[in-house]
């Protein structure tokens, strides 16, 4: 496996994240510039200048004067939110976007027009060439969440308020430096430098919020600098200023919402009420897009491993499901490796307008199944190792749950499972990250945009060249695969910005494809919970620091923890299955969605035996090699593999019934041919099918006995009866409609139609499931008011927004297997 790309030391100390003495990224720096740098001696160093060097007579001085105005300010608002929130509340939500404008230009001339305007200056000035005036934009840099387009939309100014008013600045300090990352990183707003002296941000008091301590007064003074129990003095400072304006503007902003109150009686007059309700952000579904977009102007958050844990699992389970598909579906297994044949770097015209030789050859398809079944056990592990890491941090959490106080360091137990789990997480986002460089330029969008250079015989290297300057969305996500832009922008951040970009805008959500969407969603996981490490502070500032004094012992521990996965890639690489798995010849054909005829059984068995041979092709490889099937590799972690998998019977003519027969109902010994609900994958797939899967016409089927109770489902036969009395839903139409398609039975007279993914979010919530929407196309669904014990992750159709039905038909196979679902436990209103 690659080098990790390791976590800089000096990120919180005035250095750019990632410096290094060739100004590269991820070394350690060594001691001798460590001593230099602490001496603050800049020469000949390749590092940023900071903007000053003040005395501590002067650092004190400037410090006293912010943190003053800072305090002051601050008890205007509290007093001001004690006695009129509600009022600014209602005030506010009344008003439209132009008079919320005046308001906030009103308090802050100038403002930034856009959301994140960091980004934006970014883009228009190079922050590392150094200009004798310094940066123009640096209340871009420095505040980057105060900006109209963010604070004039729905409650965002009264969340800011409702945050700041009732809460002390020490509580915001680590995020407010964090908020400026990008200017800081850069180079771009430096803090000054005082050599010796750290600044405690403590308590509500002028004499301890900004007090300068001597490291020679006070030998702790230095390691709470480098624990996050302190801040180097150039930081504080930035941090007073921060306060110091946003403070002053907030207050500023109540005088022109309650314009007609004079400030002093708005202070002194009037009774304290008790604080109103939390404000919601007023959509149907949370997404993380928006929790993501309220973060900074809310109180930062705890960390809740538990809630961490409960998204990790639903991820591990939706992976284990997509393996059960791969291996069970024909149709599923065609589908998904369409999908990654269609974002492979060799679909690039060259040059000179040239195929790739390698695609008439089955050393293409050798490479496609090799990506899907190596991303899919892989993903497995990965999961598995994260869910299993967060157990064991929530049990040290609630453990150490007395001694965790913010002017304390973290139990070494505790601190070292952080450091290893942070470990993993920087491991893990290399694989997607991997896969967004080589599949984005080859998607179906952007593929008109780049080329390759010609094929040179002999190579598996591919190069390519872009036809146009990249628009914003490829400049985004180019990033993540730019190593300087990366460490610059954060992984979260940047996340977060091309989440708001595709979904602020459908020509953007267009370009992407469900392939990109579905590995943007797993890295969009893997960031999020990254950048809950982030702010659990003040002690995520000293985890460079920790993990330099544990990092042979991380680091030796991850190989250990990740063997399994590097037996299933190194395995893989010497096996040849193209023959078996390609899906060109239709060898992959699977009618589930048809009728049930005898052609169409034919079909069905002829797709599974075919798939059959495929993976027994695979698991004879890996016992060959490790003395184990592919899936005895992952037993201990695939529940899966205990079941079954679900096959097509041998077709058998039905048995004519009389006409004059007013029921039609299966007898007990007669076998029962309605197999539909057999033949269906795992995971939510795109809209888009195969292309390699040839399109049958639309057959109406027959009726098959009388026409059934148009207010009840007919019920499924299931393999085994249910041991656990399952609930009858008593739903509205537009749920049950969507019910009656995921568990259609055949012998019904219509096939179904596209379901509104808009009524499957209803559907799912009218029997007690509380969706959410996490990053690119994923769908979690919570249990809030239905006895079960997991959630279930489902992906939204891309771009079309509905369902077909064969996808519907895999949905409900996914619910019967994890909650034993069927289609009697619907029933209309």
């Amino acid at each position: 496996m690659d080098d990790v790309l390791r976590p800089p030391q000096l990120d919180e100390l005035g250095l750019p994240l990632g410096w290094d003495s060739q100004g590269g990224g991820g070394e350690d720096v060594s001691d001798e510039m460590m001593q230099r740098f602490v001496a603050g001696d800049f020469s000949d160093l390749n590092l940023p200048q900071p903007s000053s060097f003040p005395t501590p007579a002067e650092v004190q001085r400037e410090a006293r004067e912010r943190s003053t105005e800072a305090l002051s300010s601050w008890n205007k608002l509290r007093q001001i939110l004690e006695r009129h929130e509600d009022v600014i509340r209602k005030r506010w939500m009344k008003k439209t976007k132009t008079q919320r404008t005046a308001i906030v230009l009103k308090a802050w001339p100038n403002m930034s027009p856009a959301h994140r305007p960091d980004y934006e200056a970014m883009r228009k000035e190079n922050p590392s060439v150094k200009r004798p005036e310094g940066t123009r934009f640096r209340e871009a840099y420095m505040w980057p969440n105060i900006n109209i387009e963010d604070l004039t939309k729905g409650k965002t100014l009264l969340l800011l308020l409702n945050s700041r008013g009732r809460n002390t600045p020490q509580m915001f300090a680590h995020a407010d430096f964090e908020a400026m990352r990008v200017g800081h990183v850069s180079g771009a707003c430096m803090p000054p430098f005082l050599n010796l002296y750290t600044m405690l941000l403590e308590g509500e008091a002028v004499e301890t919020y900004g007090r300068l301590v001597s490291w020679n007064d006070d030998e702790d003074a230095m390691m709470k600098t480098f624990n996050g129990l302190g801040f180097l003095p150039g930081m504080g400072l930035m941090i007073l200023e921060i306060q110091q304006r946003l403070l002053s503007f907030l207050v500023t902003c109540c005088y022109s919402i309650l314009h007609e109150m004079d400030p002093d009686a708005m202070i002194n007059e009037g009774v304290i009420k008790p604080e109103p309700s939390p404000l919601s952000d007023g959509a149907e579904y949370p997404t993380l897009a928006n929790i993501a977009a309220e973060a900074p102007y809310r109180v930062p958050a705890l960390l809740d491993f538990n809630r961490l844990k409960a998204l990790v699992d639903a991820k591990r389970a939706s992976v284990e499901d997509h393996i059960r598909g791969l291996r069970e579906d024909p149709g599923y297994f065609a589908d998904v490796l369409g999908d990654w044949s269609e974002h492979r770097q060799e679909k690039l015209l060259d040059t000179n307008r040239r195929r790739h030789p390698v695609l008439d050859e089955p050393l293409f398809w050798e490479r496609v199944i090799g990506n899907v079944v190596t991303d899919a056990y892989g993903g497995l592990v990965v999961w598995d190792i994260i869910s299993e890491q967060l157990t064991q941090l929530a049990a040290l959490q609630t453990k150490y749950s007395e001694v965790i106080t913010p002017d304390k360091t973290l139990p070494q137990e505790y601190l070292k499972a952080l450091l290893k789990f942070r470990y993993t997480l920087e491991q893990s986002k290399k694989s997607p990250i991997l896969q967004l460089k080589t599949g984005l330029p080859a998607s179906p969008y952007y593929r008109s945009t780049f080329v390759r250079e010609p094929h040179v015989p002999g190579s598996n290297m591919i190069r390519l060249q872009s036809k146009t300057k990249p628009d914003q969305l490829m400049w985004l996500f180019s990033n993540l695969w730019t190593e300087t832009q990366l460490n610059l922008l954060g992984l979260p951040g940047l996340i977060d910005e091309i989440e708001h970009h595709i979904q602020s805008d459908p020509k953007e959500k267009a370009k992407i494809s469900s392939w990109v969407a579905r590995v943007f969603s797993e890295l969009g996981l893997i960031a999020r919970i990254r950048h809950e490490l982030e702010i659990y502070q003040p002690w995520a500032s000293g985890f460079d620091n920790g993990y330099a004094e544990f990092r042979d012992e991380i680091e030796k521990d991850f190989p250990r923890r990740f063997s399994v996965l590097a037996d299933i890639h190194n395995t893989f690489q010497s096996l040849s299955v193209a023959k078996f798995g390609s899906p060109t010849d239709g060898r992959f054909y699977y009618p589930s969605d048809k009728r049930r005829t005898k052609a169409t059984t034919q079909s069905l068995r002829k797709a599974e035996a075919d798939l059959d041979l495929f993976w027994d092709k695979i698991d004879s490889h890996y016992k060959r090699k490790l003395g184990k099937s592919l899936d005895q590799v992952v037993h201990h972690i695939f529940k899966e593999t205990r079941r079954p998998l679900e096959r097509t019977p041998e077709w058998i003519e039905p048995v004519k019934e009389k006409k004059n027969k007013t029921t039609a109902q299966p007898s007990a010994n007669q076998p029962d041919l309605n197999l539909d609900h057999h033949f269906t994958s795992l995971r939510l797939e795109s809209e888009e099918s195969s292309k390699f899967i040839p399109t049958e016409p639309k057959v109406k089927p027959k009726t098959r006995g009388s026409a059934q109770d148009n207010t009840e489902m007919v019920e499924e036969p299931t393999p085994a009866p249910v041991e656990d009395k399952q609930p009858v839903f008593t739903l509205k139409n537009r749920a049950f409609k969507v019910f009656k398609a995921l568990f259609f039975n055949p012998s019904q007279n219509d096939l179904p139609g596209e379901i509104p993914w808009a009524d499957f979010l209803f559907a799912m919530a009218a029997t007690g499931f509380a969706p959410e929407k996490l990053y690119g196309s994923v769908w979690q669904f919570t249990p809030a008011t239905l006895d079960v014990d997991r959630s279930i992750q489902f992906h939204e159709p891309h771009p079309a927004g509905k369902i077909p039905f064969r996808i519907a038909r895999r949905i409900g196979r996914r619910l019967s297997r994890a909650y034993g679902w069927h289609g009697g436990m619907f029933v209309l209103e």
